[in-house]
């Protein structure tokens, strides 16, 4: 079929929708996912710091905004401050400067790796500045010698860190962008709290020097040492001076350029308090702060990171520290200009040097052979625990000893509403959808008919929901609410080869949530869709159960089903579990094939899940309803089933054969 054949077949078939559902239907322009994103990602933008806080409230919410964006980049509570083995491996004498060879450990058997620049005589203790790479070679790639380089030259110490994954750095900050770690969001994880802890690291060890002066720090990079040098200045207030270079942006830019293609991973918090920019701005404040971008940048556009940097000045202005912010900019593409670098180096001088001399001289050209600079020589240490940084980094829920019905509940209660508060956040209990019709699709038997309810969720997506019901059921007959099966093709005969195989009376709803039937996706923004949600503080599975409870409270309301149980089946399978997990109205889960751990790449999303439970702890949280297992029951969910015998309730826990055996819990 070719393009205008299919615009037009398109456009037919929304015609004819609309004519059968009369002045309420589906619009014709379909099921916009991107328009939903676009939108959540500019409501987000434009309520950070929409007003500045006032003095006296900044000071109270102080540490608790602090934890939060450290809960966002996985680091509440901290890891251990273990010993950092900190090592000179060589020196380079140049003259007027000296490069120290380091390396310390950020968490036990973890080698962050970097270069010092100090001036060859130093007298006293001096300011500190951390300087934090892009995504390059690290650090002995041209600009990150030259910027560490400018520093020890002009009385700083500078210590310049490789990158996770690159350099000497050893583990990953490709994650989601290659497809390989989709779990990371279910554990809560972004390489970025990993780069922001090296940081944090590198600063105890710089405050152990007898040449540095540990009430003058500064931080600063380019790219994404930029964006990181967002999140350290945000993260520990020991620094008096942050300055972030080409990395600044808005959430609603990430959203509606599909930017977020362009980053790895570590360029990203998991957003559970939905922040943008300049809420980290707030936390930086007053300490003297300075924005660099080029405007030029494809990533980081100057509409985005001027209105934040607008959004700052007011909240600088508020603490009466007006003088402690600015914004440098260059007609320039993503990188360095001799006008930014000079910006960035008289701003270093007037806030850790009280010298507001407008600096004249820039970096010079000479470039260090990057042997010469390698702190392990080519041979990098073995099980460097690094690369599991994602299970070192980030806080895990243990399991919970119960020995009574009252402690598990105490316990389901507070994990609900840690759930409401950071997962499923965007999950309203009050979400109203829109009801916009039914349509009749037909009757293949004397006492079997098929119908399609359309709604619009809360969030503005248009969706269906496609029921199989016997039409000589007594009203108030019981019915199964499921979430279409993300590959299924045929969804119009009430939910095709996605509905399970219920025996009569019991009316089956299958839900196209997003992602599957109308509103499918392709692998061109599947990818982008998938990577963009946590920005938003969601996830797309979690926009799909978000879809399971909206249709759900319709099928109870239009069709006044008795008992409603919600069924899963292999990726499905968590939505039904979740969707249970936050609504009290649901009967009973039904599962088959479910996965066993958020641990597994393949399992869905769900931000920071496993900060909670992992899968079958959760599921237990429906307690005290009706769980059914379809087929054999999965190993990790003997848990469950043990857990519902020690609460005295074993009845309830049932592994049947089939759907087909499947009968109502009485």
């Amino acid at each position: 079929m070719n393009h205008r054949i299919r615009s037009f077949f398109v456009i037919g078939v929304a015609i004819l929708i609309a004519i059968s559902v009369g002045t309420t239907h589906l619009r014709a322009d379909g099921t916009s996912l991107y328009g939903s994103v676009s939108q959540t990602g500019e409501g987000i933008s434009q309520s950070s710091l929409a007003a500045p806080l006032a003095a006296d409230r900044w000071e109270a919410t102080l540490e608790q905004r602090r934890e939060q964006w450290r809960e966002m980049i996985g680091l509440s509570p901290l890891p251990e401050r273990s010993p950092l083995q900190a090592t000179v491996t060589g020196t380079l004498d140049r003259g007027d400067y000296v490069v120290e060879k380091i390396h310390f450990q950020s968490f036990a058997g973890a080698h962050v790796t970097g270069n010092l620049y100090r001036p060859a005589k130093v007298e006293g203790k001096l300011p500190a500045v951390l300087y934090l790479c892009g995504h390059t070679k690290g650090k002995v790639n041209n600009p990150y010698q030259q910027n560490p380089r400018w520093f020890g030259q002009h009385g700083y110490i500078a210590l310049v860190l490789d990158p996770i994954q690159l350099g000497e750095c050893q583990g990953y900050h490709h994650g989601t962008n290659r497809g390989t770690h989709w779990e990371w969001p279910s554990r809560g994880y972004t390489p970025l709290g990993t780069e922001v802890w090296n940081g944090m690291r590198a600063l105890d060890y710089l405050s152990t020097r007898s040449d540095v002066d540990p009430e003058r720090f500064g931080v600063t990079g380019l790219s994404g040492g930029g964006v990181v040098s967002w999140a350290l200045g945000a993260a520990d207030d020991r620094l008096k001076v942050v300055v972030p270079v080409c990395q600044s942006g808005s959430v609603a830019g990430v959203a509606q350029d599909r930017s977020v293609e362009g980053h790895c991973d570590c360029a990203f918090w998991i957003n559970y308090h939905q922040w943008g920019w300049p809420d980290l701005g707030a936390l930086i404040a007053p300490r003297a702060f300075l924005i660099a971008s080029g405007s030029e940048d494809l990533l980081w556009r100057p509409r985005h990171y001027r209105d934040v940097a607008h959004r700052i000045r007011h909240q600088y202005v508020a603490l009466d520290a007006s003088d402690h912010f600015n914004l440098v900019e260059d007609l320039t593409p993503h990188g360095y200009t001799p006008k930014l670098r000079k910006a960035v180096f008289t701003f270093f001088n007037t806030h850790l040097k009280n010298d507001p001399t407008p600096v004249e001289d820039d970096v010079t050209d000479f470039l260090e052979p990057e042997e010469n600079l390698l702190v392990f020589a080519g041979e990098l240490p073995k099980n460097d625990t690094l690369i599991d940084a994602d299970k070192h980094i980030v806080h895990r829920a243990a399991l919970p000893e119960i020995s009574s019905q009252d402690e598990w509940i105490e316990h389901r209660d507070q994990a609900i509403r840690k759930l409401r508060g950071t997962t499923f956040q965007s999950i309203s209990k009050a979400a109203s959808p829109s009801y916009l019709g039914r349509r009749d699709d037909g009757q293949a038997k004397p006492n079997v008919a098929y119908d399609t309810l359309l709604f619009r969720t809360s969030d503005d997506i248009d969706l269906q929901i496609r029921l199989r019901r016997y039409t000589d059921a007594s009203a108030g007959a019981p019915a199964v609410v499921y979430a279409m099966q993300p590959d299924s093709t045929r969804t119009f005969a009430g939910g095709g080869s996605s509905r399970p195989g219920i025996p009569a009376p019991v009316m089956t709803a299958g839900v196209e949530v997003r992602g599957t039937g109308i509103t499918s996706i392709g692998p061109g923004y599947y990818s982008t869709l998938r990577r963009t949600y946590p920005m938003l503080g969601q996830s797309l599975p979690e926009r799909q159960t978000s879809d399971l409870i909206e249709a759900f409270g319709l099928v109870r309301q239009r069709l006044n089903s008795g008992p409603t149980a919600l069924y899963g089946r292999g990726s499905t399978a968590p939505t039904a579990i979740y969707a249970a997990v936050l609504n009290p109205e649901v009967s009973e889960v039904i599962l088959a094939a479910p996965p066993e751990s958020h641990e597994d790449s393949d399992t869905p999303e769900f931000l920071g899940v496993l900060r909670v439970g992992d899968l079958p702890h959760n599921l237990a949280l429906v307690y005290p309803r009706p769980i059914t297992i379809i087929g054999k029951l999965p190993p990790a969910y003997e848990w469950t089933r043990d857990l519902y015998k020690k609460l005295g309730a074993e009845d309830k826990f049932r592994v049947i054969s089939s759907t087909g055996a499947w009968k109502p819990w009485q």
